[in-house]
């Protein structure tokens, strides 16, 4: 059973660095692998029944769509929001597609999956499940405003993928209707184990087959150099009274000369060039880490076997933690920063720290660094009631 779900794994046999090189932001890349069981570990139909039927969701959490638009919440949902099982069962029996998002907060393994890929690409991620009856199409042409990684848990899908109407766009740059798609340009069959990466601005629809359709969307949400570019007008702007001064009086006034001012809007572009990039993408580093709440399956076992922890027991890192470290040396201390937490230790069991979130396995008593053995085990005490290291 796979229990990494690992990005290398969710591309294979493709590499991360031919991802990297050769189609991000780039172009689409279609993995084809002839594993029909490839994600079944992942996502299975009994998944998708028992979270529909028993767990009490509400609309959007779960949403019901045909291509033609004719269906509404109050087809489906009560009017508190609540999601009326028997209904969307039977609109899905009827043709529509059946749409769960955010599931990756209710099923453990799709959290593992989720938590692998913000490890590899340093940006929010988010999933979509999308169940769609045979012959038919949950949505028309269209562009998704983030990167999308669909896996293809079963059945098929004909995906068809137009031309970029808008290169790389912003969150604010959604599809439109009626905006033009440009010619086709690829045409595939989506199936069960395959992957497919598709840029932010690619157009694309996909229609189900002579099956029901099941299949993933990883949404990843990054953040720009727009993003930085505005967080450094606003850093030194702090700095600089230039960039603080107030528009012309009177510029909003009908006849006001607004092509006078380029060469003050230069100047004040020129004044970027001394901004703190190094801290600007620290601060966006340490936002995004302490908004990474924990994925801890286990804990409460994990914390009752600390009692019967010695030198002897296997421990290790959880997998996929992201996390930065950073020494305090006028406090000859080291402060950790992982899963929403800060944790601040002495400067001297910074080696054994680094050792434990990169180690998956290992005997307690073989811990790195220079511990000695009443260290170690206070330290793996630590790190385990944080969720960030395992009993084995």
């Amino acid at each position: 059973m796979t229990q990494d779900f690992s990005f290398d794994w969710a591309i294979a046999p493709e590499t991360p660095e031919t991802f990297l090189a050769e189609y991000f932001e780039k172009k689409p890349m279609l993995i084809k692998r002839g594993q029909p069981g490839y994600f079944a570990d992942l996502l299975s139909y009994g998944d998708i029944d028992r979270v529909v039927s028993t767990m009490g969701l509400a609309h959007p959490e779960i949403n019901v769509t045909k291509s033609d638009g004719h269906i509404t919440p109050a087809d489906f949902a009560y009017e508190t929001g609540q999601v009326d099982p028997v209904r969307v069962n039977q609109l899905h029996a009827d043709g529509a597609t059946v749409i769960l998002s955010g599931l990756h907060e209710r099923l453990p393994q799709l959290a593992r999956y989720c938590r692998a890929m913000e490890a590899a690409m340093s940006a929010r991620v988010q999933t979509n499940i999308y169940m769609t009856p045979p012959g038919n199409q949950g949505f028309n042409p269209h562009y998704d405003s983030h990167d999308v990684l669909v896996l293809q848990v079963s059945g098929t899908k004909e995906w068809r993928v137009y031309a970029t109407p808008i290169e790389l766009p912003l969150s604010d740059q959604g599809f439109e209707r009626g905006m033009d798609v440009g010619e086709e340009t690829m045409r595939f069959m989506l199936e069960p184990g395959d992957t497919l990466y598709l840029p932010r601005g690619v157009a694309h629809d996909a229609v189900a087959t002579d099956e029901t359709s099941l299949h993933i969307t990883t949404g990843l949400m990054f953040r720009t150099w727009a993003d930085v570019l505005a967080e450094a007008v606003i850093a030194k702007a702090h700095r600089e009274p230039a960039m603080r001064r107030a528009l012309p009086p009177g510029f909003a006034n009908h006849g006001a000369d607004l092509d006078g001012y380029d060469d003050t809007f230069m100047e004040l572009v020129g004044l970027l060039g001394g901004a703190p990039i190094s801290k600007l993408l620290t601060g966006f580093r340490e936002d995004f880490l302490t908004a990474r709440a924990p994925r801890v399956e286990g804990q409460m076992a994990q914390i009752a076997a600390l009692d019967t922890l010695d030198m002897d027991s296997r421990v290790g890192g959880r997998p996929h933690l992201i996390y930065a470290i950073y020494e305090i040396e006028e406090d000859e201390q080291v402060r950790l920063v992982c899963q929403g937490a800060e944790i601040v230790l002495p400067l001297h069991a910074k080696e054994a720290m680094e050792y434990c979130l990169t180690t998956p396995d290992f005997r307690l008593g073989d811990m790195g660094g220079d511990l000695d053995d009443a260290g170690k085990k206070v330290l793996a005490r630590r790190m385990v009631r944080e969720g960030l290291m395992q009993v084995l």
